[in-house]
């Protein structure tokens, strides 16, 4: 009834993302993003869809990931791939084609809400985890591993955030 409540957008978008999970529907999630992205049309300064809609990035691309390693160790029995291994050419240059600009646009709605939002954890530990898929992206061995520290300096840095908010006194 209202196209500009910010609650009702939300919620519509909160629940296409539930849905979105179980049976796994790709649309869904997408369907699930336009709502953060009209959220942030009206709101620019609020951090939060910034953060959902790194999140559905993020999902899609982990799952693609996931997919494209299970394919590969199925196809290839005696030369398996574990996560914490580079793809094999052929996939890697599929995954880059077909998820790089997904994990390009994570990456940047992430740091988007952590620049609104400068101790916001979850934005930073989703971004760790978009700068290990981008690793799975790249072709040079330098690359990956820059990638893969700055992904583990996050986690770093979000450890840091979590503690100094367990020590900070209770607000009444």
């Amino acid at each position: 009834m209202d196209p500009k409540n910010l609650s009702a957008i939300d919620g519509i978008g909160s629940i296409l993302y539930s849905m979105a999970a179980t049976p796994f529907t790709p649309a869904k999630f997408e369907e699930s993003k336009s709502y953060h992205l009209k959220h942030i049309a009206q709101k620019p300064d609020d951090p939060e869809p910034y953060y959902w809609v790194g999140v559905i990035d993020w999902t899609l691309a982990f799952r693609a990931n996931s997919d494209i390693r299970a394919a590969y160790n199925n196809n290839n029995p005696r030369k398996q791939v574990h996560d914490d291994q580079p793809l094999p050419t052929k996939e890697r240059e599929e995954y880059a084609a077909k998820y790089g600009d997904t994990v390009e646009d994570g990456i940047k709605q992430l740091q988007k809400a952590i620049e609104l939002r400068p101790d916001y954890e979850d934005a930073m530990a989703y971004l760790n985890l978009l700068y290990r898929r981008k690793a799975d992206q790249v072709a040079s061995p330098q690359e990956r591993e820059a990638l893969l520290k700055e992904a583990d300096e996050l986690v770093e840095k979000v450890k840091e955030i979590r503690q100094k908010k367990s020590e900070a006194p209770a607000r009444s």
